[in-house]
């Protein structure tokens, strides 16, 4: 590895992360992980807000950004800057990954249109984000770093492995155990004695981490779980990840046969190398088939396997799988498998391709054949950085929260007491992070992975809102969406009144839709009012 190369990797990173975009903080999971980041350093701003005080945040990685923010220019101007890293640290473990492979430098671009700079960049929860994400989100720290990871263990640098998985763990705890699973059995059949190097290596570089949330994993659940948590909860909140759609479960597949299409060139080359990519090739297989039989066939019932959350890294998949194919015809161009790894590389960039994906295909072109001009490549180095200068920063998305929302959320904060407690519509996400208040219950913090919390917060969506018989099908964020509609019908002001007498709280936030009129109630003030929202209490 060479430095020019790796500066060309990190230019590489970060037109990618051009290409793909960006949505500013806050967004998605930070109305979840920052209202707890909030908590972790101030305990008492929350104080009557049990939902999100039983929920366990193993996020070490997300804490600490966030807190870096926040003491010093901001979150969002932080998270961005981690992004822009994490966009550079992809493409140099890419970079490694194909050198340790005996791949040329401009298979670099071709992996990134092929398998980041796509249409479909994971299967199931790893579509929400694949290894160069839009938004900062510590699973994109533990996919890089188990990225880095798994070319380490194709260099037989074990104990480097081993520590990158162990820090991976203060990302997101299963992905780092996904990578685990890849690089370990890459290791274990290429040179057995790498695989206990790396596990002693990442089990004391996760030692931190794992200490805090062992005593949760060995007791178990403290109180009476009385829900099905395959059903109610994991199926229920994210059925995303539990029942990916049959396009995407099949251009998974593709990504698979190109790594293992890559591993039996290598047969003919390197049967050392061979072994070890048949080893990470062996690991994605048995993660992608318990999404296939367990998830999508739904052939076991064991909660286990849910935990195991089993597509959560298939970006990597998406990268590995072209970079295995890609250099396997370079290093062992045997004719009759040239044929069936082009083809299957070919039918995925039909089915996933994009505009950007394709110009990174068209720059591993115009690299190859000006390999041997060193006049060419620095006229074709300067547009690269030209161009990096024209795209990036990434174009922002809009804001997640439309305006009035965020005045309305912005004087609850300001007007109403610290230690008040809300009934909110289930689907908005967004009211703790921007109103700093407890709220009863929403669907953005329900933690499938902790039962107590799991049945808390899902006894206490049935406390404030029942989804018509018409609508009880409805999983995921659909059923949060109806279940804030149907709260909007039945708030009126005697239902309004029943709820927070019930649940013991202090406010009612409702959805006003376009044109609506909200209630006048005799017994409730109407505090706070936007377009889109209307808050009501205390009781008279």
């Amino acid at each position: 590895m060479h430095l020019d190369k790796i500066l060309f990797a990190v230019t590489l990173g970060l037109l990618a992360h051009a290409f793909i975009g960006y949505f500013p903080y806050p967004y998605g999971d930070d109305f979840a992980y920052a209202p707890l980041a909030d908590y972790r350093a101030d305990p008492t701003l929350f104080a009557r807000d049990e939902q999100l005080q039983l929920f366990a945040n193993h996020a070490k990685a997300y804490n600490w950004v966030h807190a870096l923010g926040t003491a010093t220019f901001g979150v969002e101007p932080v998270f961005r800057i981690a992004i822009w890293m994490l966009a550079a640290g992809v493409a140099i473990a890419l970079y490694a990954l194909l050198a340790a492979l005996g791949a040329p430098f401009f298979v670099l671009p071709a992996v990134l249109g092929l398998g980041v700079v796509v249409q479909i960049d994971g299967m199931g929860r790893a579509d929400f984000g694949g290894l160069i994400s839009h938004f900062f989100h510590h699973h994109n720290v533990a996919l890089a770093l188990s990225l880095a990871a798994i070319a380490a263990a194709f260099w037989r640098r074990p104990w480097l492995a081993g520590v990158l998985l162990g820090l991976a763990v203060f990302g997101q705890p299963m992905t780092a155990f996904h990578g685990a699973i890849v690089a370990g059995l890459g290791a274990l059949l290429r040179h057995p004695p790498d695989a206990f190097k790396m596990a002693v290596a990442a089990m004391i570089a996760a030692l931190p981490a794992a200490l805090p949330i062992l005593p949760s994993i060995l007791s178990g659940p403290e109180g009476e779980i009385t829900i099905d948590l395959i059903q109610d909860a994991y199926r229920f909140r994210t059925p995303h990840h539990y029942d990916p759609s049959w396009f995407s479960v099949g251009l998974a597949t593709l990504y698979l046969l190109a790594g293992l299409a890559g591993t039996v060139h290598f047969w003919y080359e390197d049967r050392a190398l061979a072994r070890c990519a048949l080893g990470a090739m062996i690991g994605f297989a048995i993660l992608h088939l318990v999404t296939i039989i367990v998830y999508k066939l739904q052939v076991s019932q064991w909660v286990g396997f849910y935990i195991l959350d089993a597509n959560r890294s298939s970006s990597l998949l998406f990268a590995l799988g072209p970079a295995l194919a890609l250099a396997g015809m370079w290093r062992a161009p045997n004719p009759p498998l040239l044929w069936i790894s082009g083809t299957v590389l070919i039918v995925a960039l039909t089915l996933n391709a994009t505009i950007g994906g394709l110009l990174f295909l068209v720059l591993t072109v115009l690299m190859w054949r000006l390999a041997d001009s060193v006049r060419l490549r620095s006229v074709l180095a300067i547009a690269l950085v030209t161009a990096l200068v024209v795209l990036f920063p990434a174009k922002p998305f809009p804001p997640a929260v439309p305006e009035p929302t965020r005045v309305a959320l912005e004087r609850i904060k300001q007007e109403t007491p610290r230690d008040a407690l809300f009934i909110i519509p289930i689907g908005m996400m967004e009211f703790r992070l921007l109103a700093q208040r407890s709220a009863y219950v929403d669907f953005k913090l329900f933690s499938v992975a902790q039962p107590d919390q799991a049945t808390l917060t899902r006894e206490r969506i049935d406390d404030v809102g029942q989804l018509s018989p018409e609508n009880q099908g409805l999983e995921g964020w659909p059923a949060a969406i109806q279940f804030g509609e149907e709260q909007r019908l039945a708030a009126t002001c005697d239902g309004m009144v029943r709820l927070l007498t019930d649940v013991e709280a202090d406010y009612f936030v409702r959805y006003v839709a376009p044109g609506e009129t909200p209630p006048v109630c005799a017994d409730l003030a109407n505090s706070i009012s936007s377009e889109t929202v209307a808050v009501y209490g205390p009781l008279r």
